[in-house]
Protein backbone atom coordinates (compact mmCIF):
# COMPACT_ATOMS: atom_id res chain seq x y z
CA UNK A 1 0.00 0.00 0.00
CA UNK A 2 3.14 2.03 0.73
CA UNK A 3 4.37 1.61 -2.34
CA UNK A 4 1.49 2.63 -4.21
CA UNK A 5 1.38 5.57 -2.42
CA UNK A 6 4.98 6.16 -3.18
CA UNK A 7 4.14 5.99 -6.84
CA UNK A 8 1.43 8.13 -7.17
CA UNK A 9 2.94 11.34 -5.13
CA UNK A 10 6.05 10.74 -7.93
CA UNK A 11 3.30 10.89 -10.50
CA UNK A 12 1.94 13.96 -9.18
CA UNK A 13 5.28 15.68 -8.73
CA UNK A 14 6.35 14.60 -12.56
CA UNK A 15 3.16 15.90 -13.98
CA UNK A 16 3.08 19.38 -11.59
CA UNK A 17 7.10 19.95 -12.39
CA UNK A 18 5.94 19.40 -16.36
CA UNK A 19 2.84 21.87 -16.21
CA UNK A 20 5.03 24.49 -14.09
CA UNK A 21 7.53 24.33 -17.13
CA UNK A 22 4.88 24.91 -19.34
CA UNK A 23 4.04 27.87 -17.57
CA UNK A 24 7.98 29.32 -17.77
CA UNK A 25 7.61 28.67 -21.52
CA UNK A 26 4.63 30.86 -22.13
CA UNK A 27 5.91 33.31 -19.79
CA UNK A 28 9.06 33.79 -21.03
CA UNK A 29 9.87 37.04 -23.02
CA UNK A 30 10.16 35.31 -26.47
CA UNK A 31 7.23 33.29 -26.37
CA UNK A 32 4.15 33.82 -28.46
CA UNK A 33 2.08 34.17 -24.97
CA UNK A 34 4.28 36.95 -23.89
CA UNK A 35 5.90 37.98 -26.82
CA UNK A 36 6.62 42.18 -26.02
CA UNK A 37 5.56 44.93 -28.86
CA UNK A 38 8.26 46.40 -30.34
CA UNK A 39 7.95 50.39 -29.91
CA UNK A 40 8.43 52.71 -32.73
CA UNK A 41 10.03 55.70 -31.79
CA UNK A 42 11.45 58.98 -33.94
CA UNK A 43 15.25 58.82 -35.10
CA UNK A 44 17.47 61.41 -33.71
CA UNK A 45 14.39 63.62 -32.26
CA UNK A 46 13.44 64.22 -35.70
CA UNK A 47 10.60 62.36 -38.14
CA UNK A 48 11.36 64.29 -41.08
CA UNK A 49 15.09 65.42 -42.64
CA UNK A 50 14.94 67.31 -45.39
CA UNK A 51 17.40 68.49 -48.07
CA UNK A 52 17.45 69.92 -51.61
CA UNK A 53 14.72 68.19 -53.50
CA UNK A 54 14.27 65.62 -50.98
CA UNK A 55 12.82 64.24 -48.16
CA UNK A 56 13.88 61.62 -45.53
CA UNK A 57 10.85 60.01 -43.47
CA UNK A 58 13.21 58.04 -40.68
CA UNK A 59 11.57 55.66 -37.74
CA UNK A 60 13.24 53.41 -35.11
CA UNK A 61 12.14 50.20 -34.17
CA UNK A 62 13.75 46.40 -33.16
CA UNK A 63 11.28 44.24 -35.01
CA UNK A 64 11.82 40.89 -36.42
CA UNK A 65 11.14 40.75 -39.61
CA UNK A 66 11.81 44.18 -41.95
CA UNK A 67 8.80 46.37 -42.25
CA UNK A 68 6.89 45.77 -45.56
CA UNK A 69 7.10 49.19 -47.26
CA UNK A 70 5.17 49.30 -50.96
CA UNK A 71 4.08 52.52 -52.97
CA UNK A 72 0.60 52.66 -54.55
CA UNK A 73 0.32 55.09 -57.47
CA UNK A 74 -2.65 57.04 -59.05
CA UNK A 75 -4.46 59.82 -58.34
CA UNK A 76 -3.43 59.84 -54.58
CA UNK A 77 -0.05 58.30 -54.61
CA UNK A 78 1.19 57.19 -51.29
CA UNK A 79 3.78 54.85 -49.27
CA UNK A 80 2.06 52.23 -47.08
CA UNK A 81 4.65 50.49 -44.44
CA UNK A 82 3.93 47.99 -42.19
CA UNK A 83 5.00 46.88 -38.56
CA UNK A 84 4.45 43.51 -37.40
CA UNK A 85 4.56 43.35 -33.65
CA UNK A 86 4.96 47.03 -33.23
CA UNK A 87 3.25 50.04 -31.53
CA UNK A 88 3.94 53.79 -31.18
CA UNK A 89 6.54 54.93 -28.61
CA UNK A 90 5.69 57.08 -26.40
CA UNK A 91 7.72 60.51 -28.02
CA UNK A 92 5.09 59.18 -31.62
CA UNK A 93 2.10 58.87 -28.80
CA UNK A 94 2.72 62.58 -27.26
CA UNK A 95 3.14 63.78 -30.84
CA UNK A 96 0.16 62.63 -32.39
CA UNK A 97 -1.46 64.39 -29.56
CA UNK A 98 -4.43 61.96 -29.87
CA UNK A 99 -4.87 62.31 -33.61
CA UNK A 100 -4.53 58.97 -36.20
CA UNK A 101 -1.87 61.36 -37.86
CA UNK A 102 1.45 63.43 -38.04
CA UNK A 103 1.61 66.56 -40.32
CA UNK A 104 4.14 66.29 -43.03
CA UNK A 105 6.87 67.61 -44.36
CA UNK A 106 8.71 68.53 -47.95
CA UNK A 107 7.42 65.35 -49.93
CA UNK A 108 4.79 63.86 -47.40
CA UNK A 109 1.93 65.78 -46.97
CA UNK A 110 0.48 63.67 -44.11
CA UNK A 111 1.74 60.49 -42.33
CA UNK A 112 -0.93 58.15 -41.22
CA UNK A 113 -1.20 55.37 -39.08
CA UNK A 114 -3.95 52.87 -37.51
CA UNK A 115 -3.87 49.73 -35.91
CA UNK A 116 -3.87 46.47 -37.95
CA UNK A 117 -5.49 43.70 -35.71
CA UNK A 118 -3.91 43.28 -32.36
CA UNK A 119 -0.21 43.24 -32.75
CA UNK A 120 0.50 45.09 -35.92
CA UNK A 121 0.50 48.69 -37.14
CA UNK A 122 0.29 50.32 -40.31
CA UNK A 123 1.46 53.93 -41.71
CA UNK A 124 0.28 55.41 -44.90
CA UNK A 125 2.45 58.25 -45.92
CA UNK A 126 0.49 60.46 -48.29
CA UNK A 127 2.65 62.07 -50.97
CA UNK A 128 2.51 65.77 -52.47
CA UNK A 129 1.82 66.65 -55.91
CA UNK A 130 4.78 66.31 -57.84
CA UNK A 131 6.40 63.93 -55.13
CA UNK A 132 8.26 60.54 -56.06
CA UNK A 133 9.29 57.63 -54.17
CA UNK A 134 12.75 56.77 -54.67
CA UNK A 135 13.88 53.84 -51.78
CA UNK A 136 13.78 52.78 -48.32
CA UNK A 137 15.94 50.63 -46.42
CA UNK A 138 16.06 48.79 -43.04
CA UNK A 139 19.00 48.63 -41.12
CA UNK A 140 20.45 48.88 -38.11
CA UNK A 141 17.06 49.27 -36.46
CA UNK A 142 16.08 52.24 -38.54
CA UNK A 143 13.68 52.46 -41.67
CA UNK A 144 14.25 55.06 -43.95
CA UNK A 145 12.14 55.63 -46.80
CA UNK A 146 13.12 58.76 -49.40
CA UNK A 147 11.09 60.54 -51.55
CA UNK A 148 12.29 63.51 -53.94
CA UNK A 149 10.17 66.46 -54.57
CA UNK A 150 9.46 69.96 -56.11
CA UNK A 151 12.04 72.20 -53.87
CA UNK A 152 10.91 75.83 -54.46
CA UNK A 153 13.16 76.76 -50.97
CA UNK A 154 15.91 77.61 -53.32
CA UNK A 155 14.89 79.87 -55.66
CA UNK A 156 16.92 83.00 -56.14
CA UNK A 157 14.96 86.22 -56.83
CA UNK A 158 15.06 87.15 -60.20
CA UNK A 159 15.98 90.49 -59.12
CA UNK A 160 18.95 92.83 -57.65
CA UNK A 161 18.60 96.06 -56.21
CA UNK A 162 20.17 99.27 -56.86
CA UNK A 163 21.42 101.92 -54.93
CA UNK A 164 18.57 103.95 -55.45
CA UNK A 165 15.58 100.94 -54.37
CA UNK A 166 14.53 100.63 -57.56
CA UNK A 167 14.56 96.42 -58.84
CA UNK A 168 16.81 95.34 -61.78
CA UNK A 169 16.09 92.40 -63.67
CA UNK A 170 19.08 89.80 -63.21
CA UNK A 171 19.97 88.93 -67.05
CA UNK A 172 22.34 86.38 -68.40
CA UNK A 173 25.38 87.89 -69.47
CA UNK A 174 25.47 90.08 -73.10
CA UNK A 175 21.37 90.54 -72.74
CA UNK A 176 20.36 94.12 -73.44
CA UNK A 177 18.13 95.35 -70.57
CA UNK A 178 14.77 96.46 -72.26
CA UNK A 179 13.50 100.06 -71.09
CA UNK A 180 9.64 101.00 -70.77
CA UNK A 181 9.42 104.76 -69.63
CA UNK A 182 13.14 104.28 -68.23
CA UNK A 183 12.06 101.24 -66.50
CA UNK A 184 13.39 98.02 -67.03
CA UNK A 185 11.74 95.57 -67.88
CA UNK A 186 12.98 91.82 -68.32
CA UNK A 187 12.81 89.75 -71.90
CA UNK A 188 11.26 86.42 -71.04
CA UNK A 189 11.98 83.29 -73.20
CA UNK A 190 8.58 81.61 -74.21
CA UNK A 191 7.59 78.55 -71.95
CA UNK A 192 9.23 75.15 -73.28
CA UNK A 193 7.18 73.40 -70.53
CA UNK A 194 5.07 71.12 -71.94
CA UNK A 195 1.69 70.35 -70.83
CA UNK A 196 2.12 66.18 -69.26
CA UNK A 197 -1.29 64.49 -68.92
CA UNK A 198 -1.51 61.31 -66.85
CA UNK A 199 -1.66 58.32 -69.00
CA UNK A 200 -4.32 55.73 -68.43
CA UNK A 201 -2.77 52.75 -66.30
CA UNK A 202 -4.79 49.45 -68.04
CA UNK A 203 -3.95 46.40 -65.92
CA UNK A 204 -4.18 43.21 -68.70
CA UNK A 205 -4.29 39.93 -66.39
CA UNK A 206 -4.15 37.00 -68.14
CA UNK A 207 -6.50 33.73 -66.68
CA UNK A 208 -4.57 30.88 -65.40
CA UNK A 209 -0.93 29.82 -65.72
CA UNK A 210 1.61 27.62 -63.83
CA UNK A 211 0.30 24.26 -61.72
CA UNK A 212 -3.72 26.18 -63.45
CA UNK A 213 -3.81 25.47 -66.36
CA UNK A 214 -7.46 25.82 -67.11
CA UNK A 215 -9.26 24.94 -70.02
CA UNK A 216 -7.92 22.03 -72.24
CA UNK A 217 -9.46 21.71 -75.71
CA UNK A 218 -10.16 18.93 -78.32
CA UNK A 219 -7.00 20.09 -79.67
CA UNK A 220 -5.07 20.44 -76.41
CA UNK A 221 -5.13 24.03 -77.10
CA UNK A 222 -4.48 24.70 -72.98
CA UNK A 223 -5.95 27.95 -71.93
CA UNK A 224 -3.04 29.57 -70.23
CA UNK A 225 -1.19 30.01 -73.04
CA UNK A 226 -3.73 31.19 -75.05
CA UNK A 227 -5.00 34.03 -72.38
CA UNK A 228 -0.91 34.90 -72.09
CA UNK A 229 -0.96 35.59 -75.78
CA UNK A 230 -3.95 37.57 -76.22
CA UNK A 231 -2.95 39.67 -73.11
CA UNK A 232 0.82 40.25 -74.76
CA UNK A 233 -1.01 41.07 -78.16
CA UNK A 234 -3.19 43.51 -76.36
CA UNK A 235 -0.38 45.01 -74.64
CA UNK A 236 1.85 46.05 -78.25
CA UNK A 237 -1.21 47.27 -79.39
CA UNK A 238 -2.07 49.50 -76.36
CA UNK A 239 2.12 50.68 -76.25
CA UNK A 240 2.05 51.26 -79.92
CA UNK A 241 -0.64 53.92 -79.49
CA UNK A 242 0.95 55.65 -76.72
CA UNK A 243 -1.73 56.60 -75.22
CA UNK A 244 -1.80 54.16 -71.92
CA UNK A 245 1.06 52.62 -69.32
CA UNK A 246 0.36 48.79 -69.13
CA UNK A 247 0.72 46.19 -66.69
CA UNK A 248 0.80 42.14 -67.26
CA UNK A 249 0.08 40.34 -63.77
CA UNK A 250 2.19 37.59 -65.11
CA UNK A 251 4.54 37.87 -68.46
CA UNK A 252 5.21 34.02 -68.53
CA UNK A 253 3.62 30.72 -67.58
CA UNK A 254 3.59 31.02 -63.49
CA UNK A 255 0.90 31.00 -61.19
CA UNK A 256 -0.68 34.17 -59.84
CA UNK A 257 -3.02 33.89 -56.69
CA UNK A 258 -6.14 35.53 -57.35
CA UNK A 259 -5.50 38.25 -54.68
CA UNK A 260 -1.80 39.08 -55.77
CA UNK A 261 -4.05 39.69 -59.15
CA UNK A 262 -6.02 42.27 -57.93
CA UNK A 263 -3.36 43.72 -55.32
CA UNK A 264 -1.18 44.03 -58.44
CA UNK A 265 -3.76 45.78 -60.01
CA UNK A 266 -4.16 48.12 -56.86
CA UNK A 267 -0.12 48.84 -56.64
CA UNK A 268 -0.35 49.97 -60.22
CA UNK A 269 -3.06 52.52 -58.99
CA UNK A 270 -5.12 51.23 -62.52
CA UNK A 271 -7.81 52.70 -64.38
CA UNK A 272 -9.19 49.65 -65.72
CA UNK A 273 -8.48 46.07 -65.41
CA UNK A 274 -9.19 43.25 -67.80
CA UNK A 275 -9.14 39.61 -67.28
CA UNK A 276 -8.95 37.45 -70.22
CA UNK A 277 -9.90 33.70 -70.18
CA UNK A 278 -11.04 31.24 -72.68
CA UNK A 279 -14.27 29.24 -71.60
CA UNK A 280 -15.05 25.03 -71.61
CA UNK A 281 -18.55 23.20 -71.70
CA UNK A 282 -19.29 19.42 -72.00
CA UNK A 283 -21.06 20.35 -74.58
CA UNK A 284 -18.92 21.41 -77.53
CA UNK A 285 -21.81 23.73 -79.65
CA UNK A 286 -21.74 26.71 -77.29
CA UNK A 287 -19.29 29.58 -78.96
CA UNK A 288 -18.65 32.83 -78.86
CA UNK A 289 -17.29 35.50 -76.71
CA UNK A 290 -19.18 36.58 -73.30
CA UNK A 291 -18.13 39.91 -71.20
CA UNK A 292 -18.54 39.34 -67.00
CA UNK A 293 -19.04 42.49 -64.58
CA UNK A 294 -19.36 41.78 -60.77
CA UNK A 295 -23.12 40.68 -59.64
CA UNK A 296 -24.41 42.33 -57.27
CA UNK A 297 -25.09 39.03 -54.56
CA UNK A 298 -20.94 39.17 -54.77
CA UNK A 299 -20.30 42.42 -53.44
CA UNK A 300 -20.78 41.51 -49.89
CA UNK A 301 -17.67 40.05 -50.05
CA UNK A 302 -15.84 43.29 -51.14
CA UNK A 303 -15.83 44.29 -47.40
CA UNK A 304 -14.33 41.00 -46.15
CA UNK A 305 -11.36 41.25 -48.27
CA UNK A 306 -11.16 44.68 -47.64
CA UNK A 307 -11.15 44.16 -44.11
CA UNK A 308 -9.10 40.53 -44.00
CA UNK A 309 -6.09 42.18 -46.68
CA UNK A 310 -6.23 45.51 -44.76
CA UNK A 311 -6.13 47.51 -48.23
CA UNK A 312 -6.02 51.61 -48.26
CA UNK A 313 -8.38 52.88 -50.01
CA UNK A 314 -8.89 56.78 -51.31
CA UNK A 315 -10.94 56.93 -47.93
CA UNK A 316 -9.85 56.73 -44.50
CA UNK A 317 -11.73 53.86 -42.55
CA UNK A 318 -9.03 53.88 -39.51
CA UNK A 319 -10.83 56.86 -37.84
CA UNK A 320 -14.36 55.75 -38.85
CA UNK A 321 -16.97 53.49 -37.34
CA UNK A 322 -17.22 49.90 -38.58
CA UNK A 323 -20.69 50.97 -40.27
CA UNK A 324 -19.43 54.31 -41.79
CA UNK A 325 -16.65 52.64 -43.06
CA UNK A 326 -18.71 49.94 -44.76
CA UNK A 327 -20.91 53.03 -46.23
CA UNK A 328 -17.54 54.41 -47.74
CA UNK A 329 -16.81 51.04 -48.95
CA UNK A 330 -20.30 50.71 -50.79
CA UNK A 331 -20.14 54.20 -52.69
CA UNK A 332 -16.18 53.75 -53.66
CA UNK A 333 -18.20 50.31 -54.78
CA UNK A 334 -20.84 51.92 -56.94
CA UNK A 335 -18.38 54.29 -58.51
CA UNK A 336 -16.43 51.65 -59.56
CA UNK A 337 -19.34 49.20 -60.76
CA UNK A 338 -20.77 52.04 -62.64
CA UNK A 339 -17.67 52.64 -64.58
CA UNK A 340 -17.40 48.35 -65.54
CA UNK A 341 -20.88 48.32 -66.60
CA UNK A 342 -20.15 51.12 -69.08
CA UNK A 343 -16.50 49.52 -70.40
CA UNK A 344 -18.68 46.46 -70.77
CA UNK A 345 -21.40 48.32 -72.91
CA UNK A 346 -18.75 49.92 -75.52
CA UNK A 347 -16.81 46.40 -75.32
CA UNK A 348 -19.46 43.78 -76.19
CA UNK A 349 -20.10 45.97 -79.29
CA UNK A 350 -16.86 46.28 -80.74
CA UNK A 351 -16.27 42.48 -79.90
CA UNK A 352 -19.49 41.79 -82.20
CA UNK A 353 -17.34 42.85 -85.17
CA UNK A 354 -14.34 40.55 -84.68
CA UNK A 355 -16.21 37.83 -82.93
CA UNK A 356 -19.25 35.55 -82.52
CA UNK A 357 -20.69 36.18 -79.09
CA UNK A 358 -22.75 34.15 -76.81
CA UNK A 359 -26.15 34.99 -76.20
CA UNK A 360 -26.77 36.95 -73.44
CA UNK A 361 -23.14 38.29 -73.44
CA UNK A 362 -23.22 40.43 -70.69
CA UNK A 363 -23.19 38.43 -67.58
CA UNK A 364 -22.33 38.79 -63.96
CA UNK A 365 -20.73 36.86 -61.93
CA UNK A 366 -18.06 36.88 -58.06
CA UNK A 367 -15.29 36.24 -59.51
CA UNK A 368 -12.91 37.29 -57.09
CA UNK A 369 -10.37 39.13 -59.92
CA UNK A 370 -13.59 41.32 -60.21
CA UNK A 371 -13.94 42.45 -56.01
CA UNK A 372 -11.56 45.27 -55.60
CA UNK A 373 -13.79 47.94 -54.98
CA UNK A 374 -11.83 51.00 -56.14
CA UNK A 375 -10.69 49.59 -59.97
CA UNK A 376 -13.30 49.15 -62.57
CA UNK A 377 -13.09 45.48 -64.09
CA UNK A 378 -14.29 42.91 -66.16
CA UNK A 379 -13.64 39.69 -67.44
CA UNK A 380 -13.42 38.96 -70.69
CA UNK A 381 -14.35 35.05 -72.07
CA UNK A 382 -12.68 35.08 -75.58
CA UNK A 383 -14.48 32.11 -76.74
CA UNK A 384 -15.21 28.47 -76.20
CA UNK A 385 -12.29 26.30 -76.12
CA UNK A 386 -14.56 23.14 -76.36
CA UNK A 387 -15.74 24.59 -79.35
CA UNK A 388 -14.06 23.34 -82.32
CA UNK A 389 -14.21 26.33 -84.46
CA UNK A 390 -13.47 28.88 -81.35
CA UNK A 391 -10.50 26.72 -80.54
CA UNK A 392 -9.13 27.06 -83.86
CA UNK A 393 -9.98 30.43 -84.12
CA UNK A 394 -8.18 31.38 -80.43
CA UNK A 395 -4.99 29.84 -81.52
CA UNK A 396 -4.56 31.60 -84.20
CA UNK A 397 -2.56 34.67 -84.12
CA UNK A 398 -4.52 36.53 -86.90
CA UNK A 399 -7.84 36.11 -84.84
CA UNK A 400 -6.22 37.04 -81.58
CA UNK A 401 -4.82 40.13 -83.08
CA UNK A 402 -8.23 40.79 -84.81
CA UNK A 403 -10.08 40.09 -81.50
CA UNK A 404 -7.60 42.63 -79.10
CA UNK A 405 -8.18 45.39 -81.79
CA UNK A 406 -11.63 45.23 -80.59
CA UNK A 407 -10.95 45.94 -77.24
CA UNK A 408 -8.11 48.76 -77.63
CA UNK A 409 -11.43 50.18 -79.80
CA UNK A 410 -13.64 49.99 -76.54
CA UNK A 411 -10.09 51.11 -74.12
CA UNK A 412 -10.41 54.10 -76.22
CA UNK A 413 -13.90 55.13 -76.67
CA UNK A 414 -14.10 54.53 -72.46
CA UNK A 415 -11.55 56.88 -71.73
CA UNK A 416 -12.55 59.34 -74.83
CA UNK A 417 -16.01 59.68 -72.42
Amino acid sequence: MTLILLTLRLSLLVRLSALAMVLVGLMAPGSTAYARMSKISIYEDSLYISETGRTHLRLQVNVKSAPNVFFMAGDKPRIVIDFKGAELGKALVKQADGKTYFAGSGGITKLRFARRGERDIRFVADMAQGAKYLSHSYANEILEVVISYQDGSKDVSPYTVRAGGLPTPRLKPGLRVQTRGGIPVPRLKTSRRKHFVKKPIIVIDPGHGGRDPGAVGAARVIEEHVTLKAAIELRKQLLAGGKYKVVLTRTRDIYVDHDKRVLIARKAGADLFISLHADSLKSSTARGASVYTLSSRAEARTHKIVKGQNWVLDVDLASTSAPVGNILVDLAQRKTLTRSERFSDILIPELKKSSKLLNNTHRRAGFYVLLAPDVPAVLLEMGFLSNPQDEKLLNTAAHRKKLMKSVVRAIDKYFAQ
